[in-house]
């Protein structure tokens, strides 16, 4: 019964994710703003934090339950405002998994106001009973947080923030995109 009513609040805490910020519907402005491509997937949010009208808000790209739920089902699309393309963001799927669809998402943000981002890859143990041999087999994935990167964007430039390492790395790089 625990695993049930813990397995309940995980998915009720991960519905309350936010993955828009409060610029969503703003036309993009190169005079005082910058645009910004997060990816993500199943299992390896990534994590945007930025004071926007002297309010800090947090955006989370992988992380909700639809968009988990999505990436783990391969029918999350990419979800782009028109920045131009990088290598990775022709292909998302380089740093797919066997049940996690990577996806990009992009954002408006104020140039001049400081941006934190990182990622996480989520860590998750099985366990599973064979009772033929009688014995109980758990394996375990370990999870981790990447170190936040910090950086004050630039009016009219485009960022991309990638994981390092495709499919392990725990950490982002902020790439100018020109």
């Amino acid at each position: 019964m625990k695993k049930i009513g813990l397995t309940f609040l995980i998915l009720l805490l991960t519905g309350c994710v936010n993955t828009e910020l409060s610029t969503k519907d703003k036309v993009y402005n190169p005079e005082n703003e910058a645009r910004i491509r997060l990816y993500g997937q199943n299992g390896r949010p990534t994590i945007m934090a930025i004071s926007i009208d002297g309010k800090k808000e947090t955006v989370n790209v992988g992380g909700s339950l639809g968009q988990a739920f999505s990436s783990f089902i391969g029918t999350k699309g990419n979800e782009s405002i028109g920045m131009p393309e990088s290598e990775l963001s022709k292909d998302p799927s380089k740093l797919s998994g066997i049940i996690s669809g990577a996806f990009f998402k992009e954002f408006v943000i104020p140039a001049g106001s400081e941006v934190t981002v990182n990622n996480s890859i989520m860590g998750n143990q099985h366990k599973h009973h064979d009772p033929i041999f009688n014995h109980t087999v758990i394996v375990t994935f370990k999870g981790c947080t990447g170190k936040k990167v910090i950086f004050t964007p630039e009016a009219g430039k485009d960022y991309e923030v990638a994981p390092i390492g495709l499919t392990t790395g725990c950490s982002v790089t902020v790439y100018e995109i020109k």
